[in-house]
């Protein structure tokens, strides 16, 4: 049985190795929250959640009030079984308070999965599917806009992973060109480019910088939020004139976000973010609802992320993978220190195995979570 004593929220915040930018922001350090639920027996289990107030319109203090509340609920609630555990997570998701925070809900689902299966010692994942998705998650690398010696680096160590599949932010045309020749140059003609704007462009500016790359001789794979969020008939445009797929994701947060895009057949591809889109739970109804409409799925993180959310990732890919693009565990090269004793890495080709330790798979290291995880409530 499953009995919550305490609840501890934390304030995350890590510094980069390096300043992190993209058209909507500029970031040095990690922002989220952890929540810590101990059960009756001393077992802990661990959620973190990553508002972005220019994705998903969360107010940093208000995230943080809402994630108070319903944590400090969570104190006394107990689950003889596995039924009522998972019927109690089906109401957490549709409770009205948690709409406009996908991020606590994040948190909140998170740290009582990790909890929950770690008491029945199971990972995550075998407590929804009884066999995984997938065998083998394989990510790829992320190149932010940063300074060519910058840039240079994460590219070699890219072609040292050999990874073939590479994303890259963009601003401006001109500069978007020279970073996506460098990337070519360094991983070879066959390499999987695609672009981010972060709604960086009008429709006719994005048509035009694939019709520039074409020219140039270079290819690109996807143009990801090319226009800004609101603007889904323009993302549409920019997929009819240049033929090349596009991919939602400050569009794309919600049911509702997934519901208009089916409807207007704005783009073909979703960038399922957990924290963005309400948890795992949700991300893997949506990822079911887009692909029944023929969509095909990134799953992609917020900068800043440490290895819990990185873990739920994994849990997600053994759930519903595998993913087109799969993003994350950059914790090694971004982070200063993670919080975890072994922070979620991957090998090879960006390849790595599916979990099967229990709950999240991912062990708390504590000097780390004193010195970068600040306590704002703690509700015995």
């Amino acid at each position: 049985m499953l009995i919550i004593k305490k609840a501890k929220i934390f304030q995350v915040r890590i510094p980069f190795s390096v300043q992190v930018t993209h058209n909507l922001a500029k970031r040095q350090e990690s922002h989220g929250f952890l929540l810590e639920l101990t059960d009756k027996d001393g077992l802990r289990g661990y959620g973190e959640g990553t508002p972005r107030s220019y994705v998903t319109g969360e107010a940093f203090e208000e995230t943080k009030k809402v994630l108070n509340q319903i944590a400090g609920e969570l104190v006394g609630y107990q689950a003889e079984n596995e039924g009522i555990f998972l019927h109690f997570l089906e109401q957490l998701k549709e409770d009205d308070r948690l709409a406009s925070y996908p991020s606590a809900l994040c948190c909140l689902e998170l740290a009582l999965l990790d909890l929950y299966c770690k008491r029945i010692s199971i990972p995550i994942w075998k407590l929804v599917v009884d066999k995984p998705a997938t065998d083998t998650i394989s990510y790829s690398s992320i190149l932010p806009l940063l300074s060519s010696m910058q840039r240079k680096s994460i590219l070699r160590l890219t072609k040292q992973f050999q990874i073939r599949q590479i994303k890259t932010k963009a601003t401006s045309i001109g500069d978007t060109l020279k970073v996506v020749t460098e990337i070519q140059n360094t991983l070879g003609a066959d390499a999987d480019i695609r672009i981010d704007a972060n709604g960086a462009f009008s429709a006719e500016q994005a048509i035009g910088l694939a019709r520039e790359i074409e020219a140039a001789g270079l290819s690109i794979s996807s143009l990801e939020q090319p226009v800004p969020k609101e603007d889904l008939e323009g993302m549409k445009e920019v997929e009819k004139a240049t033929g090349l797929p596009t991919i939602a994701d400050e569009s794309f947060c919600s049911k509702d976000d997934l519901q208009r895009i089916i409807a207007k057949r704005s783009c073909k591809g979703l960038n399922v973010r957990l924290s963005k889109c309400g948890g795992l739970l949700n991300c893997k109804d949506m990822v079911e609802c887009a692909r029944n409409a023929g969509l095909f799925c990134q799953l992609g993180c917020h900068v800043g992320e440490t290895s819990i959310l990185y873990a739920a990732g994994r849990q997600l890919a053994a759930i519903c993978g595998p993913f087109r693009y799969t993003e994350g565990c950059y914790s090694k090269f971004l982070l200063k220190e993670d919080i975890v004793l072994n922070p979620l890495e991957f090998g090879l080709e960006g390849k790595t195995t599916i979990p099967t330790d229990p709950g999240l798979g991912v062990k708390i290291k504590e000097s780390a979570l004193r010195r970068y995880c600040h306590p704002v409530a703690e509700i015995y």
